[in-house]
């Protein structure tokens, strides 16, 4: 049952005098307006605020902004192209099974009378931009249960009808925990009807470790179902497959043979495309093995081996798809993945380029928990490239097992050298207040467009979207500067020039924030309450980290200091912004942080072991100033490739591989 939501209350916080110390910023007059919790105001410049308008057309491309960790190491951020590849099915189903390819979130606007309480919202509700007759046979999904992380999976052991939800989640500490349970729930299946068993594959790099563990154990699976008087002869039989940005099957017809299932397993090839088409991959096996299964009279099971969440454009077009077919088929959906990324799409795996030496950040699908974007997709300098767990398994998988009466298996991640990793460990039933909405995207726009203060948020979020076309140039803040002091100060100019830009935008978000503050109190949500409470601590921070910047910077150029002296093989190439303790403009920027610390602090409190306690945490770590580093290169790292012999072939060049 939940809890209460906190009313946030730092009325008795001793803060500086806000107008005497921000009198240069146009919207500081507001910030005390959080403390004093009025009545919503109505001022005629919010309502020019916040115009331009943000689509949803990515849920989020791949982010670039690089935190320094080696300064003895370049780093370049690789930019995958985001291709949309329509795989049509071979087998059409019933009307019912019709569901939208495509949705965008756009339109999010201010209307010119203010708000008025719950009644008069400023932000008009995100409109959905979708083909006018795709949706018209989409079924809606309700969430039936109060508590399905924390449902004891012990619990699907009993006659379940059709159409029964999934205990959703359970945390398991490696293979072979997810793979005794599995093999329960096969023997409970045998136990009503024969069973088919289906295998999919995916077919990334990271994931051949992976199918080695799984080979390993499959004798024992296969050993253990068949102890039961339930699985003899051929009750069990079992198909293969694998995905990524096609699709294989490698097993010609199901097999009660367990080594052919283990040969089948090790051909499954590696997909360098970096792909992962997961929905479709999911209804194309279904679709092919439909057939088997009506005629044979069999349950199918289907087990996903993945880590990652998948296609973005592929899952918002298909999954509604997958999960159709899935029921019609009588298919319940057992993934194995991993943890999804908190409120963002992406982590970044650190790739070194053999022959430059020089480090890259590929980009791999994690997330995010959430069908729709819920936290800011920056870091106050430019699109995030941090990979904090969230808890929570990927939307699209975790929902599937849901509707299929399945589960999703979280395991831990394994990966060393994800770039900005924040590894956290949650207890399930405090998550559970914090559980995402699982229903269908569709369902979920037309709760944003109804919930005033989803709306809010959602409208800042979009409005500060670095992957907005319009306004990336504006959010994201160069880090990186030139060596040459002439060339530096000419991008110095530039960037103080966009900071007046930058600092605006960041004012009519706080503005907006701090007049609907009485939405936030006036929610029953935990998870809407700690999204609002995380959002305006970190607003508050990146406008004092971007006054910061320009005070630094100007004082950097008129006074640049030498680069530190290094060994000749260390060549130095310029200068990498950092964060840092120390401040260059405290008189215009110590009230923002002062207030910002107050709020992250009471995040860490209120929502104490969640994600949303640890981001603030890691916010408050960082520090409130900003500093530039140099940039040396060890050449050292540099293989340089054989000549090439006369008359001979060209040597190929190096390709940064797709995670």
């Amino acid at each position: 049952m939940h809890r209460p939501a906190p009313t946030a209350d730092w009325s008795s916080t001793e803060l500086p005098d806000q107008q005497a110390t921000l009198a240069e910023s146009p919207a500081r007059s507001t910030t005390a307006g959080w403390l004093r919790f009025e009545t919503i105001q109505n001022s005629a410049s919010f309502l020019v605020s916040l115009l331009v308008h943000f689509s949803l057309v990515m849920l989020l491309a791949m982010f670039t902004i690089i935190e320094p960790s080696d300064q003895q190491i370049e780093l370049i951020v690789v930019e995958p192209e985001m291709e949309d590849r329509e795989r049509p099915l071979e087998v059409e189903l019933d009307e019912s099974e019709k569901i939208a390819k495509e949705m965008t979130l756009a339109n999010l606007t201010t209307t010119e009378q203010g708000m008025e309480g719950m009644v008069e919202a400023s932000l008009k509700a995100p409109q959905l931009e979708m083909p006018p007759t795709d949706f018209a046979n989409a079924p809606l999904v309700a969430l039936q249960a109060e508590a399905f992380l924390t449902k004891d999976v012990d619990s699907l052991i009993e006659d379940m009808p059709v159409g029964t939800v999934g205990s959703v989640q359970a945390v398991v500490g490696d293979y072979q925990e997810a793979m005794d349970q599995i093999s329960q729930e096969l023997i409970w299946m045998l136990s009503k009807n024969k069973v088919l068993v289906i295998w999919l594959f995916d077919q990334s790099e990271s994931m051949k470790d992976d199918q080695a563990k799984i080979r390993q154990r499959i004798h024992r699976i296969y050993g253990e179902v068949g102890l039961s008087e339930h699985a003899q002869g051929d009750a069990l039989t079992t198909g293969v497959a694998s995905f990524g940005q096609g699709f294989q099957l490698h097993t010609r017809a199901p097999t009660a043979d367990p080594q052919e299932v283990d040969e089948a397993i090790a051909a499954v090839p590696v997909d360098p495309s970096g792909e992962e088409m997961f929905s479709s991959a999911v209804a194309e096996v279904l679709t092919l093995h439909r057939r088997y299964a009506k005629i044979a009279d069999r349950k199918v099971a289907l087990i996903v081996v993945t880590d990652e969440s998948g296609n973005t454009e592929d899952n918002e077009g298909r999954l509604e798809k997958a999960i159709s077919i899935a029921k019609a088929t009588d298919t319940r959906v057992f993934i194995l993945g991993r943890e999804a990324v908190f409120g963002y799409p992406f982590a970044h795996v650190r790739w070194m380029h053999p022959e430059e030496g020089t480090i890259h950040l590929l980009p791999v699908d994690r997330g995010p928990e959430a069908a729709l974007v819920e936290q800011l997709q920056t870091d106050g300098f430019g699109k995030r490239t941090d990979a904090l767990t969230s808890g929570f398994g990927p939307f699209e998988q975790v929902r599937m097992a849901k509707e299929t009466g399945g589960i999703f298996f979280m395991l831990p991640g394994e990966e060393a050298n994800i770039n900005n990793s924040i590894d956290r460990r949650y207890e399930p039933k405090t998550m559970d207040m914090y559980r995402p909405n699982l229903n269908s995207r569709l369902q979920q726009v037309g709760e944003v467009k109804s919930d005033p203060l989803k709306t809010l948020v959602t409208k800042i979020i979009y409005d500060l979207n670095p992957y907005q076309e319009s306004v990336a140039d504006v959010i994201e803040i160069q880090q990186v500067f030139s060596g040459d002091l002439q060339q530096f100060r000419q991008q110095v100019r530039q960037q103080q020039a966009k900071m007046i830009t930058y600092i605006t935008y960041l004012d009519r978000a706080i503005e907006v924030a701090e007049n609907n503050r009485n939405l936030r109190d006036e929610s029953s949500s935990l998870r809407w309450n700690a999204n609002y409470d995380l959002l305006y601590g970190q607003l508050l921070a990146y406008r004092a980290r971007a006054f910061e910047y320009g005070a630094y910077l100007t004082n950097f150029a008129e006074n640049p200091p030498a680069p530190p002296q290094m060994p000749g093989y260390m060549e130095f190439r310029g200068w990498r912004l950092a964060t840092a303790e120390q401040l260059s403009a405290a008189e215009k920027t110590e009230a923002d942080i002062s207030l910002s610390r107050d709020v992250l602090q009471f995040v860490m409190q209120e929502h104490e072991g969640t994600p949303w306690a640890t981001r603030a945490s890691w916010e408050i770590k960082r520090g409130f100033g900003v500093k530039l580093e140099p940039i040396f290169f060890d050449t050292r790292r540099i293989n340089r490739p054989r000549p090439v012999a006369p008359g001979g072939p060209p040597r190929m060049p190096v390709q940064i591989p797709k995670l």
